[in-house]
């Protein structure tokens, strides 16, 4: 554990981040495109024990100012060890007065939880926007910082 790091992702880091994610998620969450666009342009951040990287947090500003969370992962057996904790405040405190807005399925009662637990609130229950499956998502968003 002393050897993860949480460190700003590189356009290298990319196909890594892809992998995680196809790992952990067995769907594509984030075009293997976007990501390094992302790492340019958005907010990526990995946590990496030693070279390889077990976690990762996705984002982008949007056209409304704020901060799109399109992924937050960490390998299974990683988790439980404040990783994914590392992993956003590095990305609020890098966003600065932005606010941060994330859709989370509304059965996923751990991630709902860790989201309210960095000041997240529920703003409404909508379907799912992705149009992959039935079912709904919580639009949650944390506030700027005054």
């Amino acid at each position: 554990m002393n050897s993860v790091k949480i460190l700003k992702a590189k356009i290298s880091d990319s196909q890594q981040i892809k992998k995680l994610e196809d790992k952990i998620w067995s769907e594509e969450v984030v075009n293997k495109y976007d990501i390094p666009m992302f790492v340019r342009f958005g907010y990526v951040f990995v946590a990496k024990d030693k070279e390889k990287i077990i976690g990762a947090i996705v984002a982008y500003l949007t056209k409304e100012n704020e901060v799109y969370i399109c992924d937050w992962v960490v390998e299974k057996k990683y988790r439980k060890m404040k990783i994914g904790e590392k992993l956003y405040k590095k990305l609020i405190k890098s966003v600065g007065k932005r606010s941060v807005v994330s859709f989370v399925e509304t059965n996923n009662t751990p991630s709902i939880k860790a989201h309210q637990k960095f000041g997240f609130k529920i703003v409404k229950k909508i379907k799912n926007p992705y149009n992959l499956n039935e079912g709904y998502r919580f639009f949650m968003r944390r506030k700027q910082n005054k």
